[in-house]
């Protein structure tokens, strides 16, 4: 092949992998809560049982490792290890997604979390021909030129990691910075009956000594101290003449699991939502700080429900424990968790509409409960997406500088054999 051609498919192959690495390490990055979520799913169906601070750790280096291989994959640094740390990669990835695409132990595999959904097969396929594109450039990526010197390619890893660890902690502390579920600001926390119609009703289903089962609203939902594990709800076409709902959280009653959306929304008003996916999981100085949080609702004539997961027994103990005075809802846990990040998170509705989405570790209660709290309400409605443009633009100028200094002594060579050049050919005549 001529060395043009051979080129022009190394760079090709270059913005190909590097960019589906990057977009794969970003959007981790910025909801790492939906990626250690999906870690659950994967040892859960493999039998491990890891200590969730080693799998937040997990979850942020593979994030970060994900977007630093594809930005240099992309600039070219480290021409010679790169593709080898990614071919590594790869070679965990493939055969994984392979056993997804056989086993179906999940049902998505979470390569781009929500942002992406792909099948399993989809995920294996696509994985197929990222680890060919790899495997030409472990053999030809010197063919193609480093667009950061290795004399600043060590600012570019440092910068990198700065960029993408800023990016997990926003995420996992607070929101992500863009939100790819189906609850932005803006939308319906509640499903939502409209005109009469059918609509989609749901299936949840269970697996318990790998035996699946599914479930309906209208079954009694098996306890999980029993064994049962929840897998996935999913959409089934139902006749309900009484209404169409729109797509939106499903909250039971405890005691017998019927639909308790019209008691636990507020048409008009506003609302403040506690989600709980693991309420074995909520501290004692958690609780307090929602209480403390129900007061101020009621002496303000704002409503204020709970809605969790967890097995009967653990509801029960939560709730003497907490000493919640709160209504309180049950929900499947991956429905809560789509709906907001943390445990608990928090969700404040205006008329039914999500007006802004927290997360408890990172919210002032008693700044929010002091008669001016003007201040924190307009820090937790800032505009996320000014906020992350504005990350990624000082990120990127700061690239854009490498590059340039990493050009101008190469331009400056070629404009210096220009002059010399035209010196030598003014001598010649």
């Amino acid at each position: 092949m001529p060395a043009t051609y051979l080129t022009i498919l190394t760079w090709t192959l270059r913005i190909l992998c590097g960019g589906l690495f990057v977009f794969s390490g970003f959007v981790k990055a910025i909801d790492p809560w939906g990626t250690i979520f999906k870690f659950e799913e994967y040892l859960g169906a493999l039998g491990f049982d890891v200590p969730f601070a080693i799998m937040v750790l997990g979850v942020f280096f593979l994030s970060a490792l994900e977007f630093v291989v594809g930005l240099f994959l992309l600039t070219g640094c480290f021409r010679k290890s790169c593709p080898v740390v990614a071919l590594v990669i790869m070679c965990v990835m493939l055969p994984l997604t392979l056993w997804i695409s056989i086993e179906n132990p999940v049902s998505d595999c979470g390569c781009f979390g929500d942002a992406w959904h792909l099948s399993n097969w989809a995920s294996f396929i696509k994985n197929v021909f990222l680890t060919a594109g790899i495997l030409w450039l472990v053999f030809h990526n010197l063919q193609g030129i480093c667009l950061i010197t290795p004399a600043f390619q060590w600012l570019a890893v440092l910068s990198s990691g700065i960029f993408i660890l800023v990016l997990e902690l926003i995420g996992y502390y607070q929101q992500p910075l863009l939100d790819f579920r189906d609850y932005p600001v803006g939308s319906n926390l509640f499903a939502v009956e409209e005109e009469p119609n059918q609509h989609q009703d749901y299936i949840f289903r269970y697996e318990k000594d790998g035996i699946v089962k599914d479930f309906t609203i209208n079954d009694e939902i098996p306890d999980e101290s029993d064994g049962w594990k929840f897998i996935e709800r999913l959409e089934s076409g139902g006749d309900i003449a009484d209404g169409v709902e729109e797509k939106g959280l499903q909250v039971f009653y405890r005691d017998n699991m019927e639909d308790a959306n019209d008691e636990a929304r507020l048409e008009k008003g506003e609302e403040l939502v506690i989600l709980i996916p693991k309420v074995s999981m909520v501290s004692p100085a958690t609780t307090w700080k929602l209480n403390e949080l129900y007061d101020w609702a009621k002496a303000h004539d704002v409503k204020m429900v709970g809605i969790v997961s967890g097995s009967p027994e653990e509801i029960d103990n939560w709730e003497d424990l907490s000493m919640a005075s709160y209504p309180i809802f049950v929900a499947d846990d991956t429905s809560i968790k789509e709906a907001v990040r943390g445990n608990p998170g928090i969700i404040f509705l205006e008329d039914g509409k999500i007006k802004w989405k927290t997360n408890i570790s990172v919210f002032d209660v008693d700044a929010f409960t002091s008669d001016k709290n003007s201040d924190v309400v307009a820090s937790i409605e800032g505009n996320n997406a000014r906020y992350l443009l504005n990350i990624i633009f000082v990120y990127l100028a700061f690239m854009a500088f490498l590059v340039f200094i990493s050009f101008t002594p190469r331009m400056a060579r070629i404009l210096t054999a220009g002059g010399l050049a035209s010196h030598r050919g003014v001598r010649h005549h």
